[in-house]
């Protein structure tokens, strides 16, 4: 009688080994890792390249979810925008630019850049006095930074709004131009069309 126990018991045993060695290599097989998957909070993911955008990843790092949204479609239109001027161009077009193109221009390589440092350091700046605050020993002392703590977080609270309502501007911008182009477009065909019309 033991010696069926210990064979069942072997045989279980056995059967699970095989069973396990088997689930592995299906899964090497397909080119699946099995393994617990761990958990990447979104701030820690690395910054998707930008197209068009000439922010160092340095600069995009710490920026909030819904700035880096916005930064994404604005990189999306503006390369969009530059494949239809490229496209224009390498059609034979002379295309001259327009003062909405070289605002657009301007604000992305330049004043853009500019203003996440700006706010970057706004939320440094509070990041440091909120440490400050934490290391103080006296309630009092506590007290009277909270206040201080409280002021940064309404100017990084600002600066926030000030760059998100930037954002808008540009891509409400970028989308007016694209929308010219492809009304431009649209009028070249309707030409064409008119011009085929007559000649019948």
């Amino acid at each position: 009688m033991s010696v069926l126990i210990g064979a069942g018991v072997v045989a279980v045993v056995a059967a699970g080994y095989v069973g396990r060695k088997g689930w592995l290599a299906l899964h090497r097989a397909v080119g699946i890792t099995p393994g617990t998957l761990k958990y990447v909070p979104p701030s820690q993911l690395p910054p998707p390249p930008m197209l068009q955008l000439t922010l160092a990843e340095s600069q995009i790092k710490d920026l909030p979810p819904v700035i880096m949204e916005r930064l994404l479609r604005i990189d999306g239109k503006a390369d969009v925008f530059q494949q239809l001027r490229t496209e224009a161009m390498d059609a034979g077009q002379t295309l001259a630019t327009s003062e909405d193109e070289f605002v657009v221009s301007k604000l992305l390589q330049t004043r853009l850049p500019e203003l996440i440092n700006s706010y970057q350091r706004i939320a440094r700046q509070e990041a440091l006095i909120q440490q400050a605050t934490h290391r103080a020993v006296s309630i009092q002392h506590a007290n009277s930074a909270a206040s201080t703590s409280m002021e940064m977080s309404e100017g990084k609270a600002q600066a926030l709004a000030v760059l998100l309502e930037v954002l808008i501007t540009i891509e409400t911008k970028l989308d007016a131009l694209l929308e010219r182009y492809q009304n431009d477009a649209l009028q070249d065909m309707r030409v064409m069309r008119h011009y085929l019309q007559q000649r019948q």
